[in-house]
């Protein structure tokens, strides 16, 4: 476990050790999947979605038998909750939702949060946006329409947070599919 906080945000990094070949196998798997699926719009109940310009799965993507998912759900519930342990040893978190996006340029993602206790993403890849193009960008006072911080997102990281910290994703410029896959534990 290689994990990175910030004394100025309640966001927790980890680095896959094995992205190179991770992300290789979910990059062929996703893009393949985006192909013979059509998108699902949104995973929300009242059908608004939070992004535009994207191919999305369901969220039972954790359920997968591919084994590359298999690989990334073992990575993130492993790392985050050896980290998670080190202030509360009885507590164990496990995945109970996750999704793919397959972002174009031209995605944006309107201010939301999540369910569940924790909340990440994990990039399987960044792409390349502008220097302020595509990050995950965080909210903590509610009423302010600026955000706190700012995060420019790297491939093969995934990034934790609070499950009900505000949050969106500046527009995405870059010229090739950007890969996320999100996810909230409980």
């Amino acid at each position: 476990m290689s994990a990175k906080t910030s004394r100025k945000s309640p966001i927790v990094s980890f680095k896959c050790s094995q992205a190179k070949a991770l992300n290789a196998g979910l990059r062929l798997h996703l893009l393949e999947l985006a192909q013979q699926l059509p998108s699902k719009k949104t995973n929300q109940p009242n059908g608004k979605s939070f992004f535009d310009n994207k191919w999305i799965t369901p969220t039972d993507l954790y359920r997968s038998d591919n084994e590359h998912i298999q690989e990334l759900v073992h990575f993130a519930e492993t790392d985050v909750n050896a980290f998670i342990r080190q202030n509360s040893p009885q507590v164990t978190l496990a995945i109970r939702s996750m999704w793919c996006m397959v972002s174009e340029p031209g995605m944006v993602g309107r201010r939301h949060n999540h369910v569940g206790r924790i909340s990440g993403s994990y990039y399987v890849d960044a792409g390349e946006s502008g220097p302020m193009g595509g990050q995950l960008e965080f909210y903590e006072d509610e009423k302010s329409s600026h955000p706190t911080f700012s995060i420019p997102p790297k491939t093969g990281m995934l990034y934790v947070f609070p499950s009900k910290l505000q949050h969106s994703v500046s527009t995405y410029t870059g010229d090739r599919p950007r890969i996320v896959i999100a996810m909230n534990f409980a």
